[in-house]
């Protein structure tokens, strides 16, 4: 079993009856109609994604017709709510989970905390745990010195990003845990987080390439 992170897909989100707005307006999308969108963005999480994985959503989904795209798409599906994600009990259901919000304490040997929109500060984030979001579309700037990341497919090319791929950029990443928290597991976390820097550096550039994420 293979996890992806993605978010922000906008399914079926058109312009209203007077032909303005739409995610293809907003977050200028290239994308000549919803069709084209909600097309492109399917088949480009088939193509990662088999039945046996798993992909976290970090909020927004589709903007209506939920199952429709669920029946369409490979994997098991956890979705945390974004501010478009209004469906009823019986959409709900054919999520495997739904949450408002999510903390894994270890999920391939890492803390995540796992949101709609940013956050500054958040669970354990001193401790080296991962903020997971989208809602920015990509607007928002990546700091070198924060484990968090935008899993907008705005950012991705309009796929899902692998949690191998995440794991990479965050040990490439100057964060150092803050010297003022205390606790019997700090050095063991620190540790692990620069077990992973070691063992990740280096296949880094080989790694993106692979997984065709770049230019």
């Amino acid at each position: 079993m293979n996890i992806f992170f993605t978010a922000d897909l906008h399914f079926g989100h058109g312009p209203n009856k007077q032909g303005y707005g739409g995610i293809i307006f907003h977050a200028k999308r290239p994308f000549g109609s919803v069709w084209e969108m909600d097309e492109a963005l399917i088949n480009n999480w088939n193509s990662m994604v088999k039945n046996s994985d798993t992909v976290i959503i970090a909020g927004d989904f589709a903007w209506r017709n939920h199952n429709h795209y669920l029946g369409e798409l490979n994997g098991s599906k956890i979705l945390i709510r974004g501010s478009h994600d209004k469906f009823p009990q019986e959409v709900k259901r054919n999520f495997a989970e739904v949450h408002e919000g999510m903390a894994i304490k270890n999920l391939c040997g890492a803390a995540f905390v796992i949101t709609h929109c940013a956050m500054r500060v958040w669970e354990r984030s001193h401790y080296g745990s991962i903020n997971i979001y989208g809602h920015s579309h990509g607007r928002l700037p990546e700091y070198n010195d924060k484990l968090q990341l935008d899993v907008g497919v705005d950012v991705w090319q309009y796929k899902p990003v692998p949690i191998d791929l995440i794991l990479m950029i965050m040990a490439c990443r100057n964060f150092k845990a803050d010297g003022r928290v205390t606790g019997e597991d700090l050095d063991e976390m620190v540790k692990e987080l620069s077990d992973r820097n070691e063992k990740h550096r280096n296949h880094f550039e080989c790694k993106i390439s692979n997984l065709s994420y770049g230019g």
